[in-house]
């Protein structure tokens, strides 16, 4: 493309070239001399990333519920965790975890008493949040 200027008009125009004996300018290089990973456009830039050795272990467990439901579903505990839950709260075992009946509000809180963090949540109507500790 060039931009030119005619003379009835204010501002430049792009102006569509016929030609082919342009010689365009080289696109300086952003990235090292590494090869440019599958299915990534040439101009992007990738920043290598290296992954971080945990200085922990972690335990996770994901609480799946509507903020309008009176109950929620725990997937994801251990026994022990299931039996604490138990001597506080009504659980009965389902597919893979536990359903309790609180709110999934009250239950965040309740994990959170067991060092438990929220470190996720997706969903609209029904949620899942994913929760943290260090074992």
């Amino acid at each position: 493309m060039h931009m030119s200027m005619t003379d009835n008009q204010a501002g430049p125009v792009a102006k569509e070239s016929t030609t082919h004996s342009e010689n365009p300018q080289p696109v300086p290089s952003t990235t090292s001399t590494s090869a440019v990973p599958p299915g990534c456009p040439a101009n992007v830039v990738t920043i290598p990333v290296p992954i971080l050795q945990s200085e922990g272990n972690f335990a996770y467990v994901t609480v799946k519920g509507s903020l309008h439901d009176y109950t929620c579903t725990v997937f994801g505990l251990n026994q022990a965790e299931v039996q604490a839950l138990s001597n506080r709260l009504s659980v009965k075992p389902c597919v893979n975890g536990v359903l309790v009946a609180v709110p999934p509000m009250v239950m965040l809180n309740t994990l959170a008493q067991l060092s438990y963090k929220v470190v996720c949540s997706c969903g609209e109507a029904e949620i899942c949040w994913t929760m943290q500790r260090e074992v």
